[in-house]
């Protein structure tokens, strides 16, 4: 295409998970909750009006960013920014701290979106591949690059750091690090504190997992003011609407409702596990609301996969490097969690 910019002549988008309108569907792909947001959210956006829809929403999510901070008992809400779901913050954080031709360091496999921001901005990334039990390579701590993804848990392992490797990241790493959470209200310990005991340190949420809001489209990002304020320069006016922002709220106020819901996910996660294992698949333990199912024999990992899309079973195969051989499979409620268990059970026995 002429008109194409050099830059992008070798980069593929990122290919989120298919979104199937078949009825009917187990859809197990895209790690959403089975449960539904808390009734007050549904409340909050039935109490919004006309005025809310003809005026501009809050250019700075300000409700938002005070409910956070204090939630977490950061000094203020000038430590945290709010973006169209932690994608938007993700890439934000490139846009404010990396210029073209610098490092950035993950580990891998990780998160693909990533690379593409990297890519789309003209940095490089720079992998540091994960240990055969999944766990945070040494070699992570002496990168050099600009910046630093650390996906905790990581997807699509499920395996989290702990927080002494993280602390010992944000000490030793000499740019910014970035610590992707979006999946830690179903883990056992969170980082969020890290925001106020590191200046080089990003701490961020979204309100997709654990809040059944991937509808809405809400991320958070919590670090130094002076981090905060960079990513300000370069966010989009108006990056958030107000419909979001009133339902993030109200999710937020109902913190109790989203913990009884990460519990149940939790506990169907390692019912699940159980199941997966005795079925001969190695699933290292997770600390989010999905499982990684690593499978060697016949049927193959791709050939299970393709079977159970034509039982209208989604879930999601990487076709690369580590991940041949497995699928990742979002924890639903116990009856979708079984009826995948069975169908698992009856192609392999074939």
């Amino acid at each position: 295409m002429k008109y194409q910019r050099k830059l992008l002549a070798g980069i593929t988008g990122y290919v989120p998970g298919e979104q199937p309108e078949i009825p009917g569907v187990i859809k197990l792909n895209t790690n959403e909750n089975p449960y539904p947001p808390s009734p007050r959210v549904l409340e909050a956006l039935r109490n919004l009006d006309t005025e809310h829809i003809r005026r501009y929403p809050d250019p700075a999510c300000s409700r938002l960013r005070r409910a956070w901070a204090e939630r977490f008992n950061l000094p203020g809400p000038e430590w945290v920014i709010v973006g169209n779901g932690m994608d938007d913050l993700l890439s934000l954080a490139v846009r404010a701290f990396v210029d073209p031709g610098d490092a950035v360091a993950a580990t891998y496999p990780t998160y693909s979106l990533y690379e593409v921001l990297c890519g789309l901005h003209g940095a490089r990334m720079e992998y540091h591949d994960l240990d055969d039990r999944f766990g945070t390579p040494e070699s992570l701590l002496s990168s050099r690059a600009r910046l630093c993804f650390l996906t905790r848990p990581n997807a699509p392992t499920g395996v989290s750091a702990t927080r002494e490797e993280t602390a010992q990241l944000c000490e030793r790493f000499p740019g910014i690090v970035v610590i992707d959470e979006a999946y830690v209200d179903f883990a056992d310990d969170h980082c969020m504190d890290y925001a106020a005991r590191y200046e080089n340190a990003l701490v961020m949420r979204t309100f997709s997992k654990s809040f059944s809001l991937a509808g809405m489209r809400v991320g958070v990002a919590a670090g130094h003011p002076d981090l905060i304020a960079e990513m300000m320069k370069v966010k989009d006016s108006y990056n958030v609407n107000a419909f979001s922002q009133a339902a993030a709220l109200a999710a937020l106020e109902d913190w109790a409702y989203m913990r009884a819901c990460a519990e149940r996910v939790r506990i169907s996660r390692d019912r699940l596990r159980e199941q997966l294992t005795g079925l001969g698949f190695s699933v290292p333990r997770s600390q989010t609301n999905f499982l990684l199912a690593v499978w060697d024999g016949r049927p193959s990992a791709r050939e299970l996969f393709e079977a159970l899309r034509e039982r209208n079973i989604f879930v999601r195969y990487f076709p690369v490097r580590r991940l041949e051989n497995a699928l990742r499979i979002t924890v639903g409620d116990d009856s979708q969690c079984d009826a995948l268990v069975a169908a698992l059970r009856d192609l392999l026995c074939k």
